[in-house]
């Protein structure tokens, strides 16, 4: 086992939670759908953090060929894994006894905690994109930043502007813009031999 695998296999182990909590929420959301009051806006959040979660766990894979991971590598992976973790279980309602399942309300009251881990997210990223370009010579990790960086527009929007129709367009930016980054970074992932 290499030092990727290594690191790689205990932040799993933080995404999968963070995971967990947005799935599990889901579930109780589909389940009780009959009491359940929809909401748009939480609903494309939600949206935000599974795409974004995929996004920022695949792209570790950049470090899949590297030698030697330093203490300070490992420690941003894991400060950003945590990130990762608070941006799912804040926008993932517990729904303990006694809580509503009125996601509007939800909305209205936690919004602005799970949607302002995103600007610190977004800042993150493109730090540790550019670190790993400089310090790994990865290449993909400088240029993602372009599209990394336009998140953070409609991020800081989604905090200021309170009104449906922002609230509804600006995840719905920040999910084209992870597919784009998808698309364009992680078409496919393969190990380059020779490295």
């Amino acid at each position: 086992m290499g030092p990727f695998e290594y690191m790689i296999l205990f932040i799993s182990f933080i995404y999968t939670i963070g995971l967990t909590h947005l799935l599990f929420a889901m579930t109780r959301m589909l389940r009780h759908r009959r009491s359940l009051i929809f909401s748009w806006p939480h609903f494309l959040w939600m949206l935000v953090a599974l795409a974004n979660l995929m996004g920022n766990w695949i792209g570790g894979y950049d470090l899949h060929n590297v030698e030697k991971l330093p203490l300070p590598t490992i420690a941003i992976g894991l400060g950003f894994s945590i990130l990762m973790y608070f941006q799912c279980a804040l926008v993932s309602p517990d729904f303990e006894e006694g809580e509503s399942y009125d996601m509007r309300a939800f909305h209205e009251r936690e919004s602005v905690t799970y949607i302002g881990v995103i600007p610190i997210l977004v800042i993150a990223a493109m730090a540790v994109n550019y670190l790993e370009s400089l310090a790994y010579s990865i290449e993909n990790a400088a240029r993602q930043n372009l599209l990394v960086g336009a998140m953070l527009p409609p991020a800081v929007v989604a905090l200021l502007v309170r009104r449906p129709w922002v609230q509804i367009s600006m995840p719905l930016i920040i999910l084209v813009l992870l597919a784009v980054n998808f698309a364009v970074f992680y078409p496919v992932l393969e190990k380059v031999s020779g490295r």
